[in-house]
């Protein structure tokens, strides 16, 4: 009854359009009089077009940029001409079919654009009927999701040429900030994802093509032409779907499937190089390049990306050089989807000495005489990471009821000779690349299956069930004892350890229910059972609910969504592991319990015409069970002087703030922007607790506040942004001061630990990163490109004293289209 009374009658209607039999087919120029028989709902206009052209046999064609391709879309066609079913599709927007000769058929733009059309640059962004396919198991409209979601568009990414995971999380995805690496720092960094997760690291779990990924702290480049989207969910509440270590968040990054342009363009060739200024070192050569070769059409398609970049030295010996490929295969049937996905990248780095230290000399920082077997580091062989990506996805439309779907894939890295910060004490990331050190192997094997519940298109009901595998392997090298400035100890040859390897599986099973009533009132919830090794054999729950309404108000869509979850960490994970060969013996894999994440979020969404949007999200998590590692000494005298560590479950975290996400698309114009407020707060430790934390102090290194910005224009012919990001108010350790009372002989090693530490804490407030890009075609295949990183040249101070990065770095260069 209540639903009846507050049915709205102005609810969007996603009723299809039967395209029936026309008797006049006569009038549609072949091959666009071929019959269409197809029915499918909850599709993107991506996914349709590539059905129809399955369907009538047609090789279609169109550009990217003029097409909404992630709107939801549903056909109903019984031997309708394949011009008339396109129509319908292609009925709010500019472009219609046109018959090319042969099989060929291009969507080129009307002659007179519909009155009602969206600027054409504002289609792919702010729009709730986009169809995502991460949280919901096979996919769904970005409208029926119950959890926020952020999508990147991997072709803004291209534009910006933003090529590391970092700029693209920092730019558009509020709630999460990534500090900027090092070059020769190849792991990743996430000072928040909504606050901490834990006392050591947060990471969120991430995918390519749906493969799970064997350590998400080395995913850190990718080529900005081979990404179609990077789907975000912040907080637990993927953990549902997505099982343990979910406990932050889940990134999928989905590659792009698509054949040769409207354009006829197969390859795409570019190279820039420029000068990074460093104040620690002469100006040093920055350069990029990238080739993408792309055939078929959009229902058989391969293509191939290649990328490599070098920086050179801007502090003495920190140097670095990169190598990207990835390749991928579709198939595209009339009730069936197969694609196949590869990736590879490669990355070397040198292993500098920090120019803020070196004034000391290496005493000051624990190290014992260059001749001393004990100093022997790996300096001569720098550091190194390969990783790899298999995978294959299928997905079978069986009727209108059912659609079943396969994931089936390998994930691995090998990393030598990593190299951690020169300071005293060891950090959680320090931890985490050491323990990584070796190589691991992740299987993923998932499949899925939805049901469609009896109902109307636009009241419904499907029940997912979906049920996951994987398998990792992973070969580190034990490390018992670690120096102040976190290099390992290199033994005599006679003491030299071996390799150590373990495996690790999880087994889970998911059921989740939706209901869309009216399109206008949608619910969700979901369980997933999961069995976890390092969990002692326990099977965990975890649960996720959410209901939201939206409603449509003329030009504007307004939503109000809610929801629930819980996530859980197992101890044994990045970071943790390599402790349990420290010299304290105190902490133990079975000693210890998982961390869990458990909260709600509460947000708002709105759209105008496809052109403006709005998200407001409040959040509310609670993480507890949380494990950190406690500095206790080892030895007393250098070169001796040295640090182990336990591990104990020894508090809670509350995360709670708000995340603001707006764009903006007025004609040429495009903006966007990211602003978040994060109180990420210890509210509870163990009663004997040794560490430096207290009740009521903020997490380190979690921001306070962290905002983004990003502007672009398209002119005719060229193009324009100019985008900045920034971190604000944190709390860190003051590195340069406590590396200099360490290196002092005469302080006793037991004033620098436990309590003692909180002296050494500083505030910190970081710096605006400014970012510009610009291309100008001069000719229809030839290009020209200039991009700027770091404008204001700022290089130290994030998120410490000590680490230090680039500085402004300009590079210029050309694209070449054939």
């Amino acid at each position: 009854m209540a639903l009846g009374v507050v049915r709205l009658a102005s609810a969007q209607s996603r009723a299809c359009t039967t395209a029936q039999p026309d008797t006049a087919r006569a009038r549609w120029a072949p091959p666009l009089d071929r019959p269409v028989t197809l029915r499918a709902g909850d599709l993107s206009l991506r996914d349709a077009l590539d059905r129809v052209a399955a369907a009538a046999k047609l090789h279609l064609s169109y550009s990217a940029e003029l097409l909404p391709l992630d709107r939801d879309v549903c056909i109903a066609a019984d031997g309708a001409p394949a011009g008339q079913v396109l129509a319908d599709l292609l009925r709010e927007t500019r472009l219609a079919a046109v018959a090319a000769g042969g099989d060929q058929v291009a969507l080129a733009p009307k002659s007179a654009p519909a009155p009602e059309a969206a600027p054409e640059m504002s289609r792919t962004v702010g729009v709730l009927d986009r169809v995502v396919v991460t949280g919901s198991a096979v996919g769904a409209p970005q409208r029926e999701l119950t959890v926020g979601l952020d999508l990147v568009d991997g072709r803004q990414l291209a534009r910006d040429n933003t090529n590391t995971l970092a700029g693209a999380l920092d730019t558009y995805v509020p709630g999460i900030w990534s500090w900027t690496q090092s070059p020769a720092n190849i792991l990743g960094s996430y000072a928040s994802i909504r606050g901490a997760s834990s006392f050591g690291l947060s990471y969120p779990k991430i995918y390519i093509d749906g493969i799970e990924v064997a350590n998400p702290l080395l995913v850190s480049r990718f080529n900005a032409n081979a990404i179609d989207r990077i789907e975000v969910i912040r907080g637990p509440q993927g953990s549902a779907l997505y099982g343990t270590d979910a406990i932050s968040g889940v990134v999928n990054i989905v590659t792009r499937h698509e054949g040769a342009g409207s354009d006829g363009t197969h390859i795409s060739l570019r190279t820039t190089a420029g000068v990074s200024q460093s104040a620690f070192t002469h100006d040093v050569l920055a350069q990029d390049h990238a080739l993408s070769i792309v055939s078929g059409t959009i229902t058989r398609s391969a293509d191939l990306h290649v990328s490599g970049g070098s920086m050179g030295a801007f502090i003495p010996d920190g140097y670095s050089r990169n190598l990207t490929a990835s390749g991928s295969a579709r198939i595209v049937g009339t009730n069936s989807t197969l694609a196949a996905t590869a990736r590879f990248f490669m990355e070397q780095a040198g292993t500098p000495n920090s120019p803020l230290l070196t004034a000391s000399g290496p005493r000051a920082i624990g190290v014992a005489p260059a001749d001393s077997v004990l100093a022997r580091q790996s300096a001569d062989a720098p550091q190194s990471v390969r990783e790899y990506t298999l995978g294959t996805t299928g997905t079978f439309v069986a009727g209108t009821r059912w659609t079943h779907s396969l994931v089936a894939g390998v994930d691995g890295y090998r990393l030598a000779n990593a190299e951690t910060n020169l300071t005293p004490f060891q950090s959680p990331a320090d931890s985490a690349l050491r323990a990584a050190e070796g190589g691991a192997d992740r299987g993923t094997l998932r499949a899925s299956s939805v049901l469609r519940l009896a109902g109307t298109e636009s009241s419904r009901a499907t029940l997912t069930f979906s049920a996951e595998h994987t398998v990792l392997r992973e070969t580190s090298v034990r490390n018992t004892t670690t120096y102040a400035t976190g290099k390992p100890w290199i033994m005599p040859p006679s003491l030299e350890m071996t390799d150590f390897v373990t495996w690790q599986n999880s087994s889970g099973f998911t059921t989740q229910a939706n209901a869309a009533y009216d399109n206008t009132f949608f619910a969700s919830g979901g369980v997933r059972m999961e069995h976890d090794s390092r969990l002692a054999n326990q099977l965990i729950t975890l649960p996720m609910v959410g209901g939201a309404v939206v409603r449509d108000y003329g030009p504007f869509t307004l939503k109000l969504r809610a929801a629930y979850g819980k996530g859980i960490r197992p101890p044994a994970t990045l970071g943790h592991e390599s402790f349990w060969q420290t010299l304290s013996g105190n902490a133990t894999q079975s000693a210890l319990g998982p961390e869990v994440q458990s909260g709600t979020e509460a947000g708002f969404d709105m759209t105008f015409r496809r052109a403006l949007s709005l998200q407001i999200t409040r959040f509310d998590q609670r993480a507890s069970g949380l494990v950190q590692q406690v500095a206790i000494a080892a030895g007393a005298r250098l070169p001796s002087r040295r640090m182990a560590y336990a591990l104990e479950n020894v508090g809670e975290i509350s995360n709670r703030g708000w995340e603001v996400a707006a764009t903006g698309n007025m004609s040429r114009l495009a903006v966007s922007g990211a602003l978040s407020f994060v109180g990420s707060r210890v509210t509870k430790l163990a009663t004997d607790y040794t560490g430096d934390l207290r009740t009521g102090d903020r997490m380190l290194q979690v921001p306070a506040a962290t905002a983004s910005l990003t502007a672009s224009w398209t002119g005719n012919h060229w193009f324009a942004s100019l985008g900045g990001a920034r971190a604000m108010d944190w709390i860190n350790y003051d590195e340069l001061a406590l590396t200099e009372q360490f290196a002092n002989a005469s302080r006793p090693l037991h004033q620098l630990l436990g309590p003692q530490l909180r002296q050494y804490w500083r505030l910190y407030d970081g710096g605006l990163r400014l970012r510009a890009s610009a291309s100008r075609e001069i000719r229809e295949m030839l290009s020209l490109e200039v991009s700027a990183e770091n404008l204001l040249n700022y290089q130290r101070g994030e998120p410490d004293n000590l680490t230090i990065v680039p500085g402004r770095t300009i590079m210029s260069g050309v694209r070449i289209k054939f």
